[in-house]
């Protein structure tokens, strides 16, 4: 048996005087760490009565760090807080021999259970020697869902940087091709939450996946998919919890070089629309990626102070073309991560974290000609810059045997902008559908961000005979600093595009005549955002075989437009309930019950898209001096050259920042509830058998609302002139449910109460259910073969898939188009894109040889569901006559509705399916001890067969021409594919 085959069955060896640890525990449940892990059991004598008083001592193989502790009258100890990494157990009581165990191994969140039984001093017993993985399989303590991921097994697998990456292993999580973050049980990619050393590392303005950190500090990463304790909140999805590397006794030195050439780089063909030209081009992509980590750790006080340092530059040049632009980029990084930490007493303990994590870029333009696929003249250069640091401080103490104190506090800055050398506008042709620019602007928009995001937790925990009670609180302030602009020169600025006019088009415009508009909007916020929680959870031991945790989380969120007053402002309980039963007392078989709310809040995003300063203007021109293609020609500001203006300027929004208009008064929070039911067994000595069920429900959505059509009855019938000036009323809501506002809508200077009844407003109440039956087998089939296979069937259904929409490509969280309009949701009902009804995963590693080692991850999945989308007809559902939304505003937007060219309708997902995807990744890696240190060498292959099976299509059934609406003959184009195959090489020293 190898070294590394040694360390993975955790073997251990036992004296004369010791029997075996068994995987059973009558001590309570333990609620959530997030930066450490637990260690609890039962110590009895020869007959299994347990053994009052009987010391537990635990030492730290790295750090030398100790702790111990006596168990109670019924023999239990527990032992929480603990770094994690290996340790040495040993069990002793006067009058008794002794019992050592090594190497137990400490998860992130986790509670390893090693029970103990010793025999008196007049008891003997043969020398045994057991080798196995002793660490228990099955907790029987929680019904918590997921997995946790160690260096060690990414080293031994192909997996990427990210902790998407690794999400994306575990049975029910699914990638988003188009935002590169995971929906966890069909809950959207913007609802999961993202932890380090407990800190909140998600990212602060959507909140779609985390922050860039650097990979190569990571120890271990735990992801939650269902069953999650009040200890987390503020999502709707999964929660990944991870922690950093740290120093030990030991001084440690490394580095570590990554290149993904392009040499090695596949590029899928170029997809070609019906007129022949591009719809995505590939023929000028091009991508090298190039990574180092030098790392150095040890002691600053042996047994006590360590620490851990790393930078890690990382630099990718990348080139691309797209309609007539062909850009060179490169971005480079300077990331740093540094961590300190003290053992002050063996019951006190504090840590220090700082990450830097900024990226700065530059673009160069250049003219593209894509008819010749050649590139010409240089245009200009744009610089960007993003990223920013953390800190966080953590302090955990274990005041008494009972009682622990939890501690973190933390702060994260991040600014975004970009500087743009020339000041063209961007401008593009989008009457055959598809939107393709042909100016040579290097941005479109001029962005300045800053957002600073503060965390305090504390957390108490006490521990009784049968219960286990923690407390807490938690709270989260981040202050938003953001303004955009469109790029441009007086009078040039905005975004310009030619198009077609459809029926009722907004410009005034017969149907099929074209145009050109011209949209700008500003933007601007200073402003905050607030989430406060308290929580409770009680893990109580019923008996020796069944685990009641019953706890609760409250939860409060606040946002604030500039001034500091609040346009949100909402609150919610949330209970967690679970149920596990030790089926057969012997900590092998659990069955498991589970009931959870989880709320959501309103997101920094819509902070600068609904609470900001934000004035949105259209004007529309008549087309003229066209070139041989029927293009606009562009003037010197860069604009396209147009005719005289074809109707007054459009006010869509007038910059109103005042909350009681800009929100409903009557807003609450947006939550949803989560049912589980499974089963899990150790098989085959090294494997875990499992079977999960699962229900969730999305029981109220929080959306923006155009109420306008709806209002301008409304003064109708009371009377009422609207002065504002603006043809849009963007309302924060509940979907569902009524809407109350407050405005001097007249100018007579006394505020207009306005209250709208759910029959008012008929807009449909929020649906989104994801129904799952998982099966897993997880574990070590042999000595060198590890395996995680998982199998799931489910269903996500409903009208919303949540804060994003996957479908139209919209990251703006709760600022999508969904419920824009009730006729905007008219047939909406089916296959939410999330929905993969199958999905095979077969992941893990074998030892080739002492040295050599292969890991795979192969994911076999059903296409996501297909739409029809076009123009909402007149006259028919909601927009039939009488309706509150008979105008039919949805007919402003580019195909956006759920009918057929012909005007049928088209429900959500009717229209088939994606084709089933098939990616599979390979690794190989050697290991080697050289000299003073060890060297490792890894080759990965990802999507060794190259597929090029499309994730997304386009959707549009329909296009306007000049000659009326038509079938769009470009529908069912790929939109996204699945990444080509390319290839990472690594090598490391580390002595």
């Amino acid at each position: 048996m190898s070294a590394k085959q040694h360390n993975r069955a955790w073997g251990w060896r036992q004296s004369a005087l010791a029997v075996a640890i068994a995987a059973l525990s009558t001590t309570p449940a333990l609620g959530a760490e997030t930066s450490g892990g637990s260690l609890k059991g039962r110590v009895t004598n020869s007959s299994g009565v347990g053994l009052a008083n009987a010391e537990i001592t635990v030492k730290h193989k790295d750090k030398g760090i100790t702790r111990q502790v006596t168990t109670n009258e019924s023999g239990d100890y527990l032992l929480r807080n603990l770094p994690v990494g290996e340790y040495d157990l040993m069990l002793d009581k006067s009058g008794f021999g002794e019992v050592s165990v090594s190497n137990v191994l400490i998860r992130v969140g986790q509670a390893s259970v090693y029970d103990g039984q010793l025999l008196a001093d007049h008891e003997t017993m043969e020398t045994i020697e057991v080798f196995g993985a002793l660490q228990r399989m099955v907790d029987t303590g929680t019904s918590t869902a997921g997995l946790v991921i160690t260096q060690e097994q990414l080293d031994a697998m192909p997996v990427g940087n990210g902790f998407e990456a690794m999400a994306v292993l575990a049975p029910g999580v699914s990638s988003s091709s188009k935002f590169g973050a995971s929906s966890f049980g069909g809950s959207s990619s913007a609802e999961n939450l993202y932890y380090l050393n407990g800190l909140n590392v998600s990212t602060i303005k959507t909140g779609i996946g985390s922050i860039r950190l650097p990979w190569e500090a990571i120890q271990q990463t735990e992801i939650k998919t269902g069953g999650i304790n009040p200890e987390f909140g503020g999502a709707l999805g999964g929660v990944v919890n991870a922690v950093s590397k740290s120093g030990s006794n030991e001084f440690n030195v490394g580095a570590s070089y990554r290149l993904d050439p392009n040499a090695f780089k596949q590029n899928h063909d170029s997809v070609f629309d019906d007129a022949g030209d591009y719809h995505i081009n590939t023929e000028q992509d091009s991508l090298t990626f190039q990574e180092a980590n030098i790392w150095a750790s040890g002691p600053l006080i042996e047994d006590k102070a360590f620490f851990y340092a790393l930078y890690n530059p990382r630099n990718t040049k990348d080139t691309w073309a797209y309609g007539s632009s062909y850009t060179e980029r490169e971005r480079k990084e300077d990331r740093w991560f540094v961590t300190v930490d003290y053992q002050i007493t063996d019951n006190h303990r504090i840590d220090v974290t700082g990450i830097n994590y900024e990226r700065n870029g530059e673009r160069d333009g250049f003219a593209y000609d894509p008819a010749s696929d050649r590139v010409g003249d240089f245009v200009s250069t744009t610089k960007e810059r993003d990223g920013g640091q953390v800190y966080g401080f953590h302090y955990n103490g274990q005041l008494t045997d009972r009682f622990a104190v939890d501690v973190v506090l933390g702060q994260t800055r991040e600014k975004v902008y970009n500087t743009a050398q020339n000041a063209l506008p961007g401008v593009w042709d989008c009457r055959t559908g598809n939107c393709i620019a042909y100016s040579n602007h290097t941005d479109s928009s001029i962005v300045e961000e800053d957002y600073t995001r503060n965390q305090y937790k504390v957390d108490l925990r006490y521990d009784f005979d049968d219960h286990a009670l923690q407390v807490g609180m938690d709270q989260t302030e981040l202050n938003v600093d953001y303004l955009s602009t469109q790029n441009g020169a007086p009078g040039a600025n905005g975004w310009w595009e030619v198009r077609v006019a459809s029926a009722n088009d907004v410009s005034g415009l017969p149907q099929g005549e074209e145009y050109i508009r011209q949209r700008i909007r500003d933007r601007g916020t200073d402003s905050t955002v607030t989430a406060r929680a308290f929580y409770v959870q009680d893990s109580w031991q019923v008996s020796s075989d069944l685990v009641l945790n019953l706890g609760a989380r409250y939860e409060q969120f606040e946002n604030t437009v500039t001034g500091g007053e609040a346009y949100v402002d909402t609150a919610g309980l949330s209970p967690r309930l679970q149920a596990v039963w030790d089926v057969f007392g012997d900590g092998d078989t659990k069955a498991f019950a589970s009931f959870g709310r989880y709320y959501q809040p309103v997101s920094a995003n819509m902070n600068i898209t609904q609470g900001s300063y934000s004035r949105e203007t259209m004007d529309y021109y008549a087309l003229a001096g066209v070139d041989a293609d029927g293009r606009p020609l562009l003037s010197a500001d860069g604009s396209p050259e147009r005719g005289a203006k074809v109707r007054d300027t459009y006010v869509r929004q007038a910059g109103i920042v005042e909350p009681a208009l800009i929100a409903s008064g009557s807003l609450k929070g947006m939550y949803a509830d989560e049912f589980t039911l499974g089963f899990e067994r150790v098989v085959l000595d090294g494997m875990v058998v499992g079977v999960r069920g699962v229900y969730r429900d999305l029981k109220r959505s929080v959306e923006d609302t155009d109420i306008g059509p709806v209002l301008e009855k409304y003064f109708a019938d009371n009377g009422i002139t609207d002065n504002v000036g603006q043809g849009s009323y963007y309302v924060l809501n509940n979907p569902g449910e009524a809407i109350s506002i407050s405005y001097d809508f007249d100018g007579d200077g006394v505020v207009d109460n306005i209250h709208l009844s759910e029959a008012d407003l008929a807009l449909p109440k929020p649906s989104r259910t994801y129904t799952a039956l998982e099966t897993t087998f997880r574990g070590n089939l042999t000595d060198k073969l590890y395996l995680d296979v998982s199998y799931v069937l489910s269903k996500s259904h409903g009208n919303t898939e949540g804060l994003v929409r996957t479908d139209n490509g919209q990251a703006d969280p709760g600022w999508t188009t969904s419920y824009d309009y009730a006729d905007l949701m008219d047939h909406g009902k089916g296959d939410l894109p999330n929905d993969r009804r199958h999905v095979f995963k077969l992941n893990g590693y074998y030892d080739l040889t002492e040295n050599w080692v292969a890991g795979f991850v192969a994911t076999v999945a059903s296409g996501a569901p297909k739409n029809y989308f076009s123009v909402h007809p007149d006259g028919v559902d909601s927009c039939s006559a009488g309706s509150p939304w008979e105008a039919c505003a949805s007919q402003w937007y580019d195909e956006a509705s759920f009918y057929d060219e012909n005007g049928n309708p088209a429900p959500r997902g009717s229209a088939g399916r994606l084709d089933w995807t098939t990616r599979v990744d390979l690794s190989l890696a050697y290991n080697v001890d050289l000299s003073m240190g060890r060297v490792n060498v890894k080759g990965t292959v990802y999507n060794l067969f190259n597929a090029d099976t499309a994730t997304a299509i386009v959707e549009q059934r329909s296009i306007e021409t000049q000659n009326g609406r038509v079938r769009n003959p470009n529908y069912g184009l790929a939109d996204e594919r699945l990444t080509a195959r390319f290839v990472t090489l690594e090598a490391r020293y580390e002595f």
